[in-house]
């Protein structure tokens, strides 16, 4: 999931076997969430619900960042990638099919901002 904001992009990556990292373009993020349960739980059930709402994407071979105020999704897939691109106000807003996806991805930033800030 990368989100574009004014000063640059934010990267989550999450994989099934519940390993997560956020990336600031900017520099920063956080890494190595697969050593906190709490992390691992977040991002397995967000690839779990990516897989769900992979029939709202398309197939792509292109991954341009997205613009300020924009939320892209990336699903790597045994099948190829497949993505899809919405107005972050209408993911927060639940105006958007893949609303609940968008708040999964925001539980698993949260939980890494959570071990991270322990630290």
């Amino acid at each position: 999931m990368e989100t574009g904001f004014p000063e640059g992009t934010a990267t989550l990556v999450s994989m099934s076997d519940g390993s997560a990292s956020l990336y600031c373009s900017g520099g920063g993020g956080v890494i190595g969430g697969i050593g906190h349960e709490t992390v691992r739980r977040a991002a397995t059930a967000f690839v779990g619900l990516a897989g769900h709402h992979q029939s709202n994407m398309t197939a792509t071979k292109t991954f341009p960042l997205p613009r300020a105020g924009r939320t892209i999704f990336y699903v790597l897939t045994d099948s190829g990638v497949f993505s899809a691109e919405a107005d972050e106000n209408d993911l927060g807003e639940q105006r958007h099919a893949l609303s609940p996806l968008f708040y999964a991805g925001q539980d698993v930033i949260t939980q890494l901002r959570l071990t991270s800030d322990k630290k």
